[in-house]
């Protein structure tokens, strides 16, 4: 028995070696800088700003991100899926995907600003409208193009790159936030924020035109085998994946992103900031499976047959990264809270330890949702990030004025679960049909 668990245990090790999981760990470290980095942010802001403005400040920058996000139109995901294998017309696809998800987002920031009177109040109040119109209308844009940098990145075999990318955006926007917090601005969060994203991506963009491969080099290197697969990404090809994909990750992102703003509405500014310091903790631990899963896609794309394989070693390797995580995060949830001060460690303790709970089921599920961008399934696409998102967001309503703001961790817990539990069900039940 002790031969077989060492003879695992050391086959996982070796596991680690081969490019699918290599580039997956550097997208986790990228996570992971990004993480302990942000976590740093709010530490700081939480001490250089009160909690009403620390959540003003972060329910705004939440709905930025939701709505960039949301804007590049799932182009991220299709960049990962025909880069691989677009070839010569790897900078034409680059170049149109980037162009309509910024036209999109410069759309979506500016409609955003010019109803928040009606559906975000508190951000007008707090803010005003000329100030959030200009904010959403340069922020948004810029967001949407350093999502799709770091999708970009690993489709051309630069994941390694990804955590220079985001170690650089995490120290900038901490040099501008103690900068702007010693001019006195009051909006110096969300300020921070944006001049650390504007640098980043202005410094990715010029070395990404520098490394994308030209036509004519790779007309001059030998065609490899796959070329007739090469020429033929099409845009109706990338329109086809991005329409079964889209809807989900909207549904999703509501969820990630759009929370903050039912918790400012349900609950007040105080919970939104105790909600938006806790669940980048937690959210860092989804990560995991989605940066391995960023990698998957890119290196099964080519070799679909191995797909099942991949997403098994896949969501094994996650696990083992996940669950000693989720046993820290429960152990020193209250310590580390504490460091943003009594506030946020008294409201926030157990509500970091169901988040970061919710993170194992998570990492199931999503190896099914990567799986599925392979092969292109639209039901699992769209179906169970939609089911989770509508659970997430209805259950923290119906149940924070009874849980406050803990309600959030209960709904995220639970739906994952049930969530987890089904899609293990179903796959069992085809894999018992294949069988027969």
């Amino acid at each position: 028995m002790r031969a077989i668990f060492v003879a695992r245990a050391a086959g996982t090790l070796r596991g680690w070696r081969s490019p699918q999981h290599r580039d997956g760990l550097a997208l986790i470290l990228s996570s992971a800088i990004t993480s302990v980095l942000g976590l740093l942010f709010w530490l700081v802001a939480a001490r250089l700003y009160d909690p009403v403005t620390v959540g003003l400040n972060s329910t705004l920058l939440a709905t930025m991100t939701l709505l960039g996000t949301i804007a590049q139109l799932n182009l991220g995901n299709a960049l990962l899926r025909f880069v691989p294998v677009a070839g010569r017309g790897t900078r034409r696809l680059v170049a149109l995907c980037y162009l309509v998800a910024v036209a999109a987002a410069t759309l979506a920031g500016g409609a955003f600003a010019l109803g928040a009177p009606w559906w975000a109040p508190e951000l007008i109040t707090a803010f005003g409208p000329a100030e959030v119109l200009a904010f959403f209308t340069v922020a948004t844009p810029l967001w949407t193009m350093f999502v799709m940098q770091d999708y970009l990145l690993p489709a051309i075999k630069r994941a390694a790159a990804v955590p220079v990318e985001n170690l650089l955006f995490s120290v900038l926007k901490l040099l501008f936030l103690a900068g702007a917090a010693a001019l006195g601005l009051w909006s110096g969060i969300a300020a921070s924020w944006l001049a650390g994203t504007a640098v980043t991506v202005l410094a990715v963009t010029v070395w990404l035109v520098r490394v994308l491969p030209r036509r004519d080099v790779v007309d001059r290197v030998a065609a490899p085998p796959t070329s007739a697969s090469t020429s033929a990404v099409t845009v109706r090809d990338v329109a086809t994946f991005v329409r079964a994909d889209y809807a989900g990750i909207v549904f999703l992102l509501a969820a990630v992103f759009g929370l903050p703003l039912v918790v400012l509405a349900r609950l007040g500014a105080e919970a939104a900031a105790v909600y938006n310091v806790v669940w980048p903790i937690a959210y860092a631990l989804y990560l995991v499976v989605n940066g391995m899963g960023q990698s998957l896609v890119v290196h099964a794309a080519a070799e679909p047959d191995t797909l099942e394989v991949a997403r098994r070693a896949m969501v094994g390797k996650a696990l083992v990264i996940v669950v000693p995580a989720v046993l820290a995060c429960a152990v020193l949830a209250q310590p580390l809270l504490s460091l943003f001060g009594t506030h946020y460690a008294g409201t926030g303790s157990l509500l970091l330890v169901l988040l970061a709970l919710s993170a194992i089921p998570n990492s199931v599920n999503w190896s099914f949702v990567w799986a599925a961008r392979v092969r292109g399934d639209g039901r699992v696409l769209f179906g169970l990030p939609a089911s989770v998102t509508v659970a997430v967001i209805a259950g923290s309503w119906v149940l924070m004025p009874v849980m406050g703001v803990l309600a959030t961790g209960v709904a995220w817990l639970a739906a994952q679960s049930v969530a987890a539990v089904g899609v293990l069900l179903v796959h069992a039940h085809h894999r018992a049909r294949r069988a027969d």
